[in-house]
């Protein structure tokens, strides 16, 4: 038996599938598209908010770090000032003590407490107290405290570690 063909009006010619199948792979594909680019636009709003929450934290804290450069209020001028300069004794104390024979290793400075911790090698015990001795003599020295010292191990001229804190007198 033989199918039958319908004619409704149109041509019935053999063929006509392909054009239609890419027809209909052409609207799948510009959903699809359409569909990609809204996904983009919303990605795209999502980081415009973001980078405004950022822009907008970044002029906090600038406005926080230039709040010290237009000081109108003499009291914080003048602690801006004493903050630059409070360091200056101990820079001026490390500086004066420079010594060959002194090996710094640690030098931790603390404005607030006035404080040195300091950890230097040297090459004998004797030098290492000389140096202490120098640094009590000082007259921007209020205190000074050994905290430990120890030979390091190895040829017989190995070099001594100390460790000492040295408190600073406060600028006049």
């Amino acid at each position: 038996m033989k199918a039958q063909r319908l004619d409704l009006y149109l041509a019935n010619r053999p063929g006509q599938g392909l054009p239609v199948a890419s027809l209909l792979v052409a609207v799948v594909v510009l959903v699809a598209a359409m569909q990609y680019l809204q996904l983009l636009r919303d990605r795209g709003h999502v980081l415009d908010a973001r980078e405004a929450e950022i822009v907008r934290a970044e002029g906090a804290r600038r406005s926080i770090g230039d709040a010290h450069r237009s000081a109108t209020d003499p009291q914080a001028r003048e602690l801006m000032v004493r903050q630059r300069y409070a360091m200056e004794p101990a820079r001026d104390l490390m500086e004066r003590g420079w010594h060959p024979g002194i090996a710094i290793v640690l030098l931790d400075l603390a404005t607030g407490t006035r404080q040195i911790d300091m950890v230097f090698e040297s090459r004998s015990a004797q030098e290492a107290l000389a140096y202490v001795d120098w640094l009590e003599r000082q007259a921007a020295t209020e205190r000074v405290l050994l905290k430990r010292q120890t030979a390091k191990v190895g040829p017989p001229e190995a070099p001594v570690e100390t460790r000492l804190q040295v408190v600073w007198r406060p600028q006049p």
